[in-house]
């Protein structure tokens, strides 16, 4: 999808404060890593040269952004999605709060179309997928990020699924007396040692009108419950 890049820093600046003072939710993804994690703006210094964050939303994100050091950041003002990276500077901390200092982003990339959010499926939370390609045994898995066009999946084996497939049965159960039927698109694909399960992201293809608004309405009280556990306050 194609977005206005934007280098001029005051507007970059106009942007970013805007995003700030609406208490907007960032999702963070960081290179190589497939779950999303979140954040929210504290302030833009005065020169314009750093960027400071809250504390990502779980503390595995907080320990892979100190091996990682970047971040690309997703976030929306007014239904319209704004995308930029970020490098670490450092790390400070306030009343127990880490509060991560990014140098100012060069540029952010403003979309038209409206982007979907990935969220985190918290711990204790089950949501199990079945997937079944045209021959072969089903596949099982449970879902660990969601948003309205796709998921975050992490299959029960190590079986390969190859980005571009096309799987043409993937069954979500949202609860005991509700299922979702669509097909899934492999967007990503990944082996991890050391669990030796498969992580795969996928696109829904295919899904019902109901369908689409279950998947909607889970993803929109996941956003909630996320927003009522992140502080409301500046910590600077």
């Amino acid at each position: 999808m194609q977005g206005e890049k934007i280098h001029n820093t005051i507007e970059c600046v106009r942007l970013l404060e805007k995003v700030r003072r609406s208490h907007t939710l960032l999702q963070i993804s960081l290179p190589g890593v497939p779950e999303i994690f979140f954040s929210t703006i504290l302030k833009i210094d005065d020169d314009f040269t750093h960027l400071y964050l809250d504390e990502l939303s779980e503390k595995k994100g907080h320990e892979l952004l100190l091996v990682h050091k970047k971040a690309n950041v997703l976030t929306k003002l007014n239904n319209i999605n704004i995308q930029f990276s970020l490098n670490l500077d450092k790390i400070s901390e306030e009343d127990g709060i880490k509060i991560y200092h990014f140098h100012f982003p060069d540029s952010l990339i403003y979309f038209q179309k409206r982007q979907s959010f990935r969220i985190n499926i918290g711990i204790g939370t089950s949501i199990p997928v079945k997937l079944k390609r045209e021959e072969g045994t089903p596949i099982y898995g449970n879902v660990i990020n969601i948003s309205d066009s796709g998921a975050g999946i992490s299959l029960d084996t190590n079986e390969s699924l190859r980005v571009s497939e096309l799987v043409p049965f993937c069954e979500i159960r949202l609860d005991i007396d509700r299922s979702i039927l669509c097909q899934l698109e492999i967007r990503y694909s990944e082996l991890k040692k050391e669990t030796e399960k498969q992580h795969i992201g996928g696109k829904f293809i295919g899904l019902s009108g109901p369908d689409q608004r279950d998947i909607s309405r889970l993803v929109l009280d996941l956003q909630r419950d996320m927003m009522r556990r992140l502080p409301r306050e500046d910590h600077i």
